[in-house]
């Protein structure tokens, strides 16, 4: 007889908003920069530590009444896609709801946190409300809140990529918390006039290069295979068809090592000339370069790419509108190189290419992008030319701006955020702030990768050197 799972369901329902959408509202177009997203959730964990033992602790009333609420100004979140045919869909504010549920976990909240919230693959897969986007009747939004048995919550989160980004969606949880605080909060704008491009722009020659090697024609039906091998078990990480065994690590970084990082990634003559790099050009620079070296690939000449977001708001110039834009507005960016040139140059020599490559984004990109997608009538592109579980490619997300860590429902704010990898993704990376006001901790990374590779990766002199501390 198999075990019991940890994670039991109590209820499953459906939250609409508390005004009915009006009719003129019944439907909200996608932008291309949404179309071409995959149809995945993005998955987060929120872990709210109960240390006064409130028995009413993160209230479902509350989170209930709240969401419904919020929903009337976020409505598209409790609609459902509608394919509109070539490639394309929209939103169809019917009302459907977003999905919420509620489960108990047997064992204590703390046990996680004396750990670091490390993922463990059957507990944090069971602490989603749903993995796949499968069918037309799948949420656009789903939460769940799981309770441990010393009163601590795990509130997890999936919205549809499809719909938004990173940014849009710690917009819509930063209004959902204001709202259950009773405060007022800022509405979206589903305007998609906001990120056209203006009237003159010009596909500039950086653009093409651009799409040629971040985009790629394929059927969705195929791009859909890639989530999981169709002959392992429904949840399994690994099969003798399926991804590498993988493994993910926490490493948590302190201001001390992050001024040490950011002090060796300058040279003399940068100090010198003041030509001061971020701390965050210093850190992404230092994994880089350790994730390249712990790669096994078959020659130190070999390529290996590192695929980042950037936030296109943060190119925006003077539209301040931007700042409440709900939907997708990220560009993906590559930088590459080979263990030969990363043993050639120095940290100073990396970090440097990372201030280039994202102080180099223009708005001229984004907008020479949208011209390129408007010459597609059949929009069935994919963002992005990833290879899950590939020794030579990796993504990187930087969500350490984003105020996670000030999701405050009435109950405190939250202890920690995690994502979670819910297929595959070998080298995924995804960097936490670890909350305002503090002195020590820093960052948080959430880094998978296989096993062999980051048995490597820990042991890499410089992630030694800059951690405070490696969780695994």
């Amino acid at each position: 007889m198999s075990s019991k799972p940890r994670v039991q369901i109590n209820s499953r329902e459906w939250v609409i908003p508390s005004t009915p959408t009006p009719s003129k509202k019944k439907r909200t177009s996608l932008s291309d920069w949404d179309i071409v997203m995959y149809k995945s959730y993005t998955p987060l964990l929120l872990f709210y530590t109960n240390d006064e033992k409130n028995p009413d602790f993160m209230n479902t009333d509350i989170l209930k009444s709240s969401l419904s609420a919020v929903l009337e100004h976020f409505y598209p979140l409790a609609g459902r896609l509608v394919d509109i045919g070539n490639g394309r869909d929209e939103i169809d504010n019917c009302d459907a709801g977003v999905l919420f549920q509620e489960a108990e976990y047997q064992g204590e909240l703390e046990a996680f946190k004396e750990n670091g919230y490390l993922p463990n693959q059957m507990d944090y897969h069971r602490m989603f409300p749903i993995h796949f986007y499968c069918s037309s009747e799948d949420p656009l939004f789903a939460v769940q809140v799981t309770r441990f048995m010393d009163g601590g919550v795990a509130l997890g989160i999936m919205i549809l990529h499809k719909i938004a980004d990173t940014y849009s969606a710690c917009f819509f949880l930063d209004a959902w918390a204001k709202k259950a605080r009773g405060f007022e909060y800022t509405r979206a704008l589903f305007r998609r006039d906001l990120i056209e491009p203006p009237y003159g722009a010009m596909i500039t020659d950086e653009s093409m290069v651009h799409y040629r090697e971040e985009h790629r024609v394929i059927k969705e039906t195929e791009s859909q295979l890639l989530r999981m091998d169709p002959n392992q078990q429904k949840y399994a990480r690994t099969s003798p068809n399926g991804p590498m065994p993988l493994k993910s690590i926490i490493l948590e970084f302190h201001s001390d090592g992050l001024f040490q990082c950011k002090k060796d990634a300058h040279t003399l003559d940068m100090i010198d000339n003041k030509d001061w790099l971020s701390t965050k050009d210093a850190l992404f620079a230092m994994l880089m370069r350790a994730i390249i070296r712990c790669r096994d690939v078959p020659s130190d000449d070999t390529e290996i790419k590192m695929i980042m977001s950037v936030n296109g708001r943060s190119k925006k110039g003077i539209n301040k509108d931007l700042d409440y834009y709900f939907g997708n507005w990220m560009i993906s960016k590559s930088i590459s190189s080979t263990k030969a040139k990363v043993e050639e140059s120095s940290l100073a020599d990396t970090a440097v290419t990372f201030r280039q490559l994202i102080d180099g984004i223009t708005p001229s990109l984004f907008h020479g992008i949208s011209k390129l997608y408007t010459l597609h009538e059949d929009m069935s592109v994919n963002y992005l030319s990833y290879q899950p579980n590939s020794n030579i490619q990796s993504t990187s997300s930087d969500v350490s701006m984003l105020p996670f860590w000030r999701l405050d429902f009435g109950f405190g704010r939250p202890d920690r955020t995690r994502g979670y990898i819910t297929f595959g993704g070998n080298g995924c990376m995804i960097v936490f702030a670890r909350g305002d006001g503090t002195d020590g901790p820093m960052y948080d990374v959430q880094l998978q990768m296989d096993a062999d590779s980051m048995g490597r990766f820990i042991e890499d002199p410089d992630v030694q050197k800059y951690a405070k501390n490696i969780l695994f």
